[in-house]
C-alpha cells in the first residue's frame, strides 16, 4: 500500500494543480487609464478559490515592477484554502511619462511536491497613459523678433489681404484696421490678422529624443524633463500668439510640426505625450538640416538636449553666424550630475560668450525657475 501511495502522489498530485489551474477566476480593477504623471492610481487584484480542495502554491508576477513601479508591486506568493478568495490592492504612484502596462503578467501554479509549474499568461493586458506635467511660464526671455506692422513696412514683400494667415497679439504700430474685433472681444484681448505675406518669424522648438545608455530611471528623468521643458516653452509661445515649428527625428523620419494659435497646442500636447526616445541621431544633425531646408526663414531657435559635446557646440556656432538667435536647454538631473565633465561646463561658458542664452535644468522641480529666467 505504501508503494502504491507512493507511486500514485505525483500523479494525483500534477492531476489537482492542473485541475486548479483550468478552474481557478481572477479579477482585475483600475480605477483611471489616464493620468498625469505624479498622480496615483489604484488597482486591485481579486483570486477565487471554488473548489473543495487546497491550491498549495501560487505566485503572482505583475507587469513593470522593474521599471515605473519598482517598489511598488512585489510578486506575490501565497496558498489559497477551499472556497476562499484572496485579494491584493495597491496604491500606485505614476513616476513617468509613457504608455504602461498595469497588472498581471503572469499567474504561476506549482503542485504539490513541486514536480511541474502550469503558467498562465493574460490575453489581454491593462494600459494606462501618463501625460507629462503642464508647467505654466509667467514669463520667458525669448527673442522671437515678432515684427510689428510698422517694422515691416521696410520689408518688399506685399500682403494678400483676402486671406489671412494667422492670429497674433496686437504690437505698437499695428493698423486699427487689422484687429479682429470679434476673436479680441472673446479672448479680452487686442488681436491682429496676420494677412498672407506679412512679415513675422517663428520660434523653433528643436528636440532631442537621442536614446542614451543610462539606466531606465535616469533616462526617464531625463526625457521626462526635456519633454516637460518644450511643453512650457511651447504652451507659452501659442498662448501669446507666437507660432512655433516643432522639430525632432524619430524611426519615421524627420519631423517638422507647424503650430499657430492656441487651438493647435493639445495636438502638440499629445504627440510630445507619446514620443519615443529611440533614435540614434545626434541633435547636430537635426540641427543641421532644420537650418539648410529653413535657410530663406529667420526664426528663433530653442534646442532641448541632453548631449552635449564640442561637435554640437560647432554647429551651434555656425548657426549662430548666419544670423539665427538661438537659446539652449540642457538637461542634466541630479541623477547624472556626477557625470558631467568638465568639458560640458567649459562648452556652456563658451556658449553664453558667443551669445546663445543656455538655461541649465538640474531637476523637475527646476523647470518653471529656470525658464522664467528670473
Amino acid at each position: 500500500m505504501l508503494f502504491y501511495t507512493v507511486l500514485l502522489l505525483p500523479f494525483i498530485s500534477i492531476a489537482i494543480t492542473s485541475i486548479a489551474f483550468i478552474r481557478f477566476k481572477y479579477i482585475q480593477e483600475i480605477d483611471k487609464r489616464e493620468v498625469v504623471k505624479g498622480e496615483e492610481i489604484n488597482y486591485t487584484l481579486s483570486i477565487n478559490n471554488e473548489d473543495f480542495f487546497l491550491y498549495p502554491y501560487i505566485k503572482i508576477n505583475f507587469c513593470n515592477s522593474d521599471t515605473i513601479f519598482v517598489n511598488q508591486f512585489d510578486s506575490k506568493c501565497f496558498s489559497l484554502l477551499p472556497f476562499k478568495k484572496k485579494t491584493f490592492s495597491y496604491k500606485l504612484c505614476c513616476k513617468y511619462r509613457g504608455n504602461f502596462s498595469v497588472g498581471v503578467k503572469s499567474i504561476e501554479f506549482e503542485d504539490y511536491l513541486g514536480i511541474v509549474k502550469f503558467v498562465h499568461q493574460p490575453i489581454s493586458i491593462k494600459n494606462i497613459t501618463v501625460h507629462p506635467r503642464l508647467v505654466k511660464l509667467d514669463s520667458l526671455k525669448l527673442k522671437t523678433d515678432y515684427l510689428s506692422e510698422s517694422h515691416a513696412l521696410s520689408n518688399n514683400r506685399l500682403e494678400n489681404t483676402m486671406t489671412f494667415s494667422d492670429i497674433r497679439k496686437y504690437i505698437y504700430g499695428d493698423s486699427m484696421k487689422k484687429i479682429h474685433w470679434k476673436l479680441s472681444s472673446k479672448m479680452n484681448e487686442l488681436l491682429v490678422k496676420n494677412f498672407e505675406g506679412s512679415s513675422q518669424t517663428s520660434s523653433a522648438i528643436l528636440l532631442d529624443i537621442k536614446k542614451n545608455s543610462h539606466s531606465f530611471e535616469q533616462n526617464s528623468v531625463i526625457e521626462d524633463m526635456l519633454i516637460e521643458a518644450s511643453i512650457a516653452v511651447i504652451y507659452y509661445c501659442l498662448s501669446n500668439w507666437i507660432p512655433i515649428n516643432l522639430v525632432y527625428y524619430n524611426n519615421k523620419g524627420f519631423n517638422d510640426i507647424e503650430a499657430k494659435n492656441p487651438l493647435e497646442f493639445q495636438e502638440i500636447f499629445n504627440i510630445l505625450s507619446g514620443v519615443k526616445f529611440e533614435n540614434d541621431m545626434n541633435i547636430k544633425d537635426v540641427l543641421n538640416i532644420y537650418v539648410k531646408n529653413n535657410i530663406l526663414k529667420r526664426t528663433s531657435i530653442l534646442l532641448f538636449t541632453s548631449n552635449l559635446d564640442y561637435e554640437l557646440y560647432e554647429e551651434i556656432y555656425k548657426t549662430k553666424l548666419m544670423g539665427y538667435n538661438l537659446s539652449l536647454v540642457y538637461a542634466f538631473p541630479d541623477c547624472i550630475a556626477n557625470n558631467v565633465s568638465s568639458e560640458v561646463n567649459d562648452i556652456l561658458n563658451e556658449l553664453l560668450e558667443i551669445g546663445v542664452m543656455v538655461y541649465k535644468i538640474k531637476t523637475e522641480n527646476d523647470i518653471k525657475g529656470v525658464l522664467e529666467h528670473r
